[in-house]
């Protein structure tokens, strides 16, 4: 039997508990991330629900929707993967079928941050483009470079001067405070007078945002690399000749979303 799909919408406090309880098991076994930091997550962000795929057994795909400014009529696809199992089958194009309905009748945008290069063609296959493009590279230093932690409100602070106005999603003290709980660390340095920063995932060394002028990008890189013991993945604003597909969506406009730096 074809799993059936469903929207689970997000209204009060009850819903919330109901989305994590569909969607925990699933979301374990695909991202390996602990029953307690799915339930803060269900409780904390801002959920408008889950689409899911229900099988007689369990459930066999979902994307959660989060509206991440309430103001901006545009939702986010998170935790989107379908069960190991049931591959192979569609799921995941009927779940955004599903999306794209709801959607329409609400008159949003829609778009995700693909986490592999592979899903980019499968997205563009659904119908989505890309809003914006991202460069990875592999920064390597011997320099020790001096550094301090940042609280969550002193990175906010710093990251004002350097990305647009969010207009779909408030990165502000308590978003970066959330994450920070989750393993993640805000560094702060200083390049030729200027306070510079970066967030940082120090356990698979990833530098995921610099906050420096553009001038200075490449120096922050190194900067932010030896903040991680020498050596790490840095993510830069990119382009459709050097870079992959970051953002991909519809219903919404081109560069919009939130790590964009200031023109």
């Amino acid at each position: 039997m074809e799993p059936v799909i469903e929207f689970l919408q997000c209204h009060q406090r009850a819903d919330r508990d109901k989305i994590y309880r569909a969607v925990s098991a699933l979301w374990t076994l695909a991202f390996g991330d602990s029953e307690e930091y799915i339930w803060q997550f269900c409780q904390d962000m801002p959920l408008v629900g889950a689409v899911l795929a229900m099988s007689e057994k369990y459930v066999a795909g979902m994307a959660l929707l989060l509206q991440p400014d309430a103001a901006q009529n545009a939702y986010y696809g998170y935790s989107v993967c379908t069960h190991p199992g049931e591959r192979g089958r569609g799921i995941c194009r009927r779940i955004h079928e599903k999306i794209r309905a709801v959607c329409e009748e609400r008159r949003a945008g829609y778009f995700v941050r693909p986490a592999e290069h592979a899903l980019i063609e499968l997205y563009g296959k659904l119908g989505l483009k890309t809003l914006q493009w991202e460069d990875e590279r592999i920064v390597t230093t011997d320099k020790v470079i001096s550094h301090t932690l940042l609280s969550p409100k002193a990175y906010a602070q710093i990251r004002q001067q350097y990305f647009a106005s969010s207009d779909l999603y408030a990165w502000d003290a308590e978003a970066i405070r959330f994450m920070c709980q989750q393993g993640y660390t805000a560094a702060g340095f200083s390049l030729e007078g200027t306070s510079c920063a970066a967030f940082l995932l120090e356990r698979e060394r990833i530098v995921c945002e610099i906050c420096a002028p553009d001038t200075l990008l490449d120096r922050a890189a190194i900067c932010a690399a030896s903040a991680l013991g020498g050596q790490a993945m840095v993510r830069l604003p990119g382009n459709k000749h050097m870079g992959y597909s970051a953002v991909m969506g519809y219903g919404t406009k081109e560069n919009f979303y939130f790590n964009l730096y200031i023109e």
